[in-house]
């Protein structure tokens, strides 16, 4: 009777060893599944445009690198296509320091308008920041150049646009640049 037994416990043994093997085979066929549920999600690629881009958590980084993003993209547009906007003469420290200003500026508003006023924000899909970069413009303009650093009155809007858009090429590449050097981080 002993060994009738010990057969029975060695077939539920195998029979559990087979089990065991079925289990782990669906286990890897459930997880092969999620992973194509996974790829299949994926959502469509969706431009984003972020006027208020933080580049860091640091607010001290977040502006020193705000800073040279709108240096790199001024001095890009003042060399190539600046004789389009400005008429009166300028030197490069002379935009430094405009560009100094602008970026503390826009730093000081848009932690004014995202603590404040939120829905003004979303509401004019942030044409607000565009709006007070043209006011920051023709502040400078009358302030220091009297009205005369610009050839006529249109040419601060046109130039904040061509700004902006420059801007906006340049701080894409920055963070296309920084999520790829984070992947290879990570690997």
């Amino acid at each position: 009777m002993d060994e009738k037994n010990k057969n029975d416990d060695k077939k539920t043994n195998e029979e559990i060893r087979k089990e065991i093997e079925q289990l782990e085979k669906l286990i890897e066929k459930v997880k092969e599944q999620n992973k194509e549920k996974k790829k299949q999600k994926r959502r469509p690629a969706i431009l984003r445009i972020n006027l208020a881009a933080i580049y860091s958590r640091n607010p001290y980084i977040n502006i020193v690198i705000s800073f040279l993003i709108n240096v790199i993209t001024v001095f890009l547009i003042t060399k190539i296509i600046g004789h389009l906007f400005f008429d009166g003469s300028y030197n490069d420290l002379q935009i430094m320091l405009i560009i100094l200003g602008l970026t503390l500026f826009e730093e000081v508003y848009k932690n004014y308008l995202f603590k404040k006023h939120m829905a003004t924000v979303i509401y004019s899909v942030g044409t607000i920041f565009l709006l007070l970069d043209m006011f920051y413009f023709y502040i400078i303009d009358y302030i220091f150049f009297d009205f005369r650093w610009f050839i006529d009155a249109y040419h601060p809007i046109l130039f904040v646009i061509t700004f902006a858009f420059f801007r906006y090429i340049i701080k894409f590449l920055y963070k296309k640049t920084d999520n790829f050097i984070n992947r290879l981080n990570r690997r």
